[in-house]
């Protein structure tokens, strides 16, 4: 795992990405300059020179739109690449989209800027990032490497949570290769046993400490070369969450990032703000359809007003699209369920779009609310969920977001259990937020938006 500005992510996925991309371009190069060599007349074979720039601005643009469209599919994800390589579906997909949209797009340019692309050129770039994208996907392994070993000490609750957690959210990066207690089991030396497995990751999750003598073997294997972490380090930077089982108020009250400057307080706000106005802005033209297409479709005003809790535990009221009945809680406040009878013909729409939720750039521009953060609950759940969820009240040491890690990591929650999920991811962002995570997410929730995943 590498970490950038308090945030890990996985270092397998950054090489994965970076060798796809430096093929796409490559192979793109070569296919264009192949064919444009080939379909080209006899005695007017452009010069390589003389193409360099079209086939450097071709290059990039088959890199950004297929590795967006693969994004767009999930196949970053490294499970759901794998499992695609064997029928290609995703991928054939991809390859489709990428090749429609450049397609156009080199059709379009010359009406704006008179360039004029050598026969065969377009088909070879696409040739070529086909074939480099297929290069890197069907030696995946080779580039990414096996998943990693790991091996738990412990093989009671807190390892059995933290071998489903990494089952779960460890994109098949990542394997058990045993669980063992050794005051029980008689394994020997922990050290020596790692080493025989070939373990990369040595993870302490016992249950109970008491009479446990391997703290040296431990400091072995760190020494030579694994990396050892106890349950919370390890899910914190690996699977990028804190569940709430291994948390104890000391893992927060000595963390040196919670500690936010001034100046970086200053950064965030001035970025909220900036987004803020600039979605506004976009989204003003098309927010007056949105406005029409409410009051013709239900009675009832245009704006849904709730009272949310902030930082601090300070309630504030939180604007919204109307997107549910007047009446919709007249028997008092109930979750969110899918395919909710509430909800009218265009609220279904804009909550599936998360258009109903744009209003809230008013909220971020007074003051309430960040662009990026937890999401903001009701005072009522609020109450119920601290009583029966330890820690869930370190939410309220930032601001709550339109947007935010829990969001686009987890899939809408309408249950305790649910809120109990989503409080690890949003513990991880009140440990490691910053504004570099803060981008990250937003480039993550356009692909939620666009695929309309997460909303009810």
């Amino acid at each position: 795992m590498l970490r950038v500005f308090h945030h890990y992510f996985s270092a397998r996925k950054l090489t994965f990405f970076l060798a796809e991309s430096s093929a796409i371009a490559l192979a793109c190069v070569l296919g264009a300059a192949g064919c444009a060599w080939m379909f080209a007349p006899a005695g007017t074979r452009p010069p390589l020179m003389a193409m360099g720039p079209t086939l450097l601005v071709l290059s990039a643009a088959f890199v950004l739109a297929f590795q967006f469209t693969l994004y767009l599919l999930d196949l970053y994800d490294l499970r759901v690449a794998a499992e695609d390589r064997q029928r290609g579906y995703r991928f054939l997909k991809a390859a489709g989209v990428t090749a429609a949209v450049v397609g156009i797009a080199m059709l379009a340019v010359p009406l704006v800027y008179p360039v004029q692309l050598p026969p065969g050129t377009l088909l070879g770039g696409a040739m070529g990032a086909l074939a480099g994208t297929m290069a890197v996907r069907v030696s995946l392994r080779a580039v990414v490497g096996a998943p990693s070993p790991v091996l738990l000490i412990g093989d009671g609750f807190k390892a059995r949570a933290v071998a489903k957690a990494i089952e779960e959210g460890g994109e098949g990066s990542y394997r058990v290769v045993a669980m063992v207690d050794p005051r029980r089991d008689g394994v020997g030396a922990l050290d020596e046993m790692a080493t025989r497995l070939k373990v990369e990751y040595v993870v302490q999750a016992a249950d109970d400490m008491r009479g446990a003598n391997w703290v040296d073997s431990l400091l072995r294997c760190r020494l030579s070369g694994m990396r050892v972490y106890d349950a919370a380090g390890f899910c914190e930077r690996v699977l990028r969450r804190i569940p709430v089982q291994f948390l104890r108020a000391s893992d927060f009250a000595f963390a040196d990032e919670l500690t936010v400057s001034p100046v970086r307080r200053a950064f965030k706000r001035v970025f909220d703000v900036a987004v803020a106005s600039l979605l506004l802005l976009l989204a003003s033209p098309f927010l007056v359809l949105v406005a029409v297409a409410i009051k013709l479709d239900s009675k009832g005003p245009l704006f849904y007003r709730q009272e949310r809790v902030g930082i601090s535990g300070k309630s504030y009221w939180l604007w919204k699209f109307r997107s549910m009945r007047t009446d919709a809680e007249k028997d008092g406040a109930v979750w969110a369920r899918t395919n909710d009878d509430r909800v009218t013909r265009v609220g279904r729409f804009i909550r599936k779009t998360r258009i109903d939720e744009i209003p809230q750039v008013l909220n971020v521009l007074v003051g309430d609310m960040s662009f990026v953060g937890p999401r903001p609950e009701r005072p009522v759940f609020v109450e119920q969920l601290k009583k029966q969820i330890p820690f869930y009240g370190l939410r309220e040491a930032v601001k709550p977001g339109i947007t935010g890690w829990a969001q686009i990591c987890y899939p809408y929650g309408a249950s305790v259990e649910d809120a109990r999920n989503k409080l690890e991811f949003d513990l991880y962002y009140v440990k490691n937020g910053s504004l570099f995570l803060d981008i990250g997410i937003i480039f993550h929730t356009v692909r939620h938006v666009l695929l309309g995943r997460g909303a009810r």
